[in-house]
């Protein structure tokens, strides 16, 4: 009975070692996930503002969008949908961790945007 005891408390040590080793290597992850929702089609972008790092992908059938494995830091992500900017929004990356940026809705113009230009005045006047 007791070699069966030590059996086991050296499986469950064993067992408990690894679930340890493998909780410090997932909290020390150096990147990060940015995940969302658009408009199917929507063009979306982001860019580290510290190191510059840009990336860039297309809203699926269901209007999401993921870039995954970023490096940690400051992203400005952006949005455009045809000719329209909908989206300027900053997120921050954690360690491991996913930012959402906001949700356009539908007709949306992001906020800086470019307005159209305003028509021509009459002829005339």
């Amino acid at each position: 009975m007791t070699k069966a005891f030590g059996k086991k408390a050296g499986l469950f040590a064993a067992a408990m070692a690894f679930l340890l080793v493998a909780f410090t290597a997932s909290a020390q992850r150096a990147d990060g996930n940015i995940n969302g929702n658009a408009s199917p089609g929507d063009k979306v972008y982001v860019a580290n503002t510290g190191t510059g790092l840009k990336r860039e992908t297309v809203a699926d059938e269901e209007g999401k969008y993921r870039f995954r494995s970023l490096p940690l830091g400051t992203y400005e992500v952006k949005i455009v949908r045809g000719e329209e900017n909908v989206l300027n929004a900053t997120v921050t990356l954690r360690p491991g961790g996913t930012a959402r940026p906001p949700t356009p809705q539908a007709g949306d113009a992001a906020a800086g945007a470019d307005p159209a230009p305003s028509p021509a005045p009459p002829a005339g006047n």
